[in-house]
């Protein structure tokens, strides 16, 4: 029933896999996850490097084949033990066939358990986690309030979400209903879909005293991928309250603004005066990832056996480069198809606009985007410009 297969330094039994993994099978495994799972081991090794913790518990609530669990218990220094849950017995046998095919009976703990029973199980001040990966198939939502509660002060939160028709604005009202935000269908809406989810996740820490600080966070292929150390205390919790807020966009000229605060505000378009630019929020507007931590992870990605090892650290890098940016990002390509010319090649680009001091950057959210502080009416002059000199 199952097969044997090779990820990082583990050998495991995964089930046979369809073209397109779904939550029917047996037991649910997606081998395009790897570049995920890949960076959960850096950055587990880079934090844990950085906190200088040591006998560290990790709990994975949604484990699945186990992989991810294993993967941590063998392939990061400084586990003590992973904790390893999941409600469907099927994975709970395969779980534990891969713990002892790994030789990792004493490090993982296994538990047939739902992910909110397991987690609350470990909510008490003592029993709490250093680190607590969630890893659904679709939204994490339900499972985030309990997460919370089992995580210890300083302790990193790891969460994915891979309902990206929901975050980026194609079912708008699940959205809302989902996650409490207005999304919004624009060029960036990727960015938005993983501010949306940071800002939810920061609502939802407030409420039980928590601050949340992102390390790292990005969007890639399926899925939203959020690292953040918990702060505990109401100055820390303010902090990251602080940094929510909304992103105004003009949909008819491409303006767009970033508002702090809970209260949203209806105003004409700056630019082009149309009556009522459309607002995506409450949302995350400050960094959504630290420059130094990046820097720690890729050098992690260096000296370990993942692999993407070669894609990884290709978004690490252009997340290093992009994350001191400004909320939001230009498709250079829609930009020229509106001006009816071609794109001049980006490096061109970026070198003009940072010789008049304006950040930019390569984003890995599109590889047709920049992030940058110059103005659209900016851009537009320079595409221009560029083009005539061709």
């Amino acid at each position: 029933m199952f097969e044997e297969h090779r990820e990082g330094e583990v050998t495991f039994l995964r089930p046979p896999l369809p073209k397109v993994p779904t939550a029917s099978m047996p037991v649910f495994y997606n081998p395009k996850s790897e570049l995920n799972r890949d960076t959960t081991i850096i950055a587990l090794e880079a934090f844990l490097l950085r906190s200088g913790k040591s006998d560290v518990r990790v709990c994975t609530p949604l484990a699945g084949t186990g992989v991810r669990a294993i993967r941590i218990a063998k392939e990061v220094s400084g586990i003590k033990k992973v904790v390893a849950g999941d409600a469907n017995p099927t994975a709970i046998e395969l779980i534990e066939k891969n713990r002892k095919l790994n030789d990792l009976t004493e490090k993982i703990e296994i538990h047939h358990s739902g992910a909110n029973r397991l987690l609350t199980q470990y909510s008490s001040f003592h029993q709490r986690f250093d680190v607590i990966d969630i890893d659904p198939f679709g939204s994490p939502r339900e499972f985030v309030t309990s997460a919370i509660s089992a995580l210890k002060p300083h302790g990193l939160l790891c969460l994915t979400a891979t309902d990206m028709p929901v975050l980026v604005g194609i079912r708008h009202e699940t959205c809302i209903k989902r996650y409490a935000a207005v999304p919004q269908k624009t060029e960036y809406a990727h960015e938005l879909a993983l501010r949306i989810l940071l800002g939810w996740v920061v609502r939802e820490a407030a409420a039980q005293d928590m601050g949340l600080k992102p390390l790292l966070s990005f969007s890639i292929d399926h899925y939203v991928r959020l690292y953040c150390e918990a702060l505990e205390g109401d100055d820390n919790t303010w902090t990251a309250v602080s940094q929510l807020g909304y992103i105004g966009h003009c949909k008819i000229c491409g303006f767009r603004s970033v508002l702090h605060g809970l209260t949203p505000s209806y105003s004409p378009c700056p630019h082009c005066q149309t009556d009522t630019m459309q607002q995506a929020g409450p949302l995350w507007v400050g960094r959504f990832a630290e420059k130094g931590f990046i820097e720690e992870v890729i050098h992690q990605a260096d000296n370990h056996t993942i692999g993407t090892q070669k894609r990884t650290i290709s978004l690490l890098e252009k997340l290093r480069d992009e994350v001191e940016g400004p909320p939001t990002y230009y498709n250079l390509h829609n930009l020229a198809d509106r001006l009816n010319v071609p794109v001049p090649p980006f490096r061109i680009i970026i070198d003009e606009l940072r010789e008049t001091n304006e950040f930019c950057s390569r984003t890995h959210f599109s590889p047709h985007a920049i992030r940058t502080s110059a103005t659209e009416e900016r851009l537009t002059k320079l595409l221009l410009k560029l083009t005539k000199e061709v």
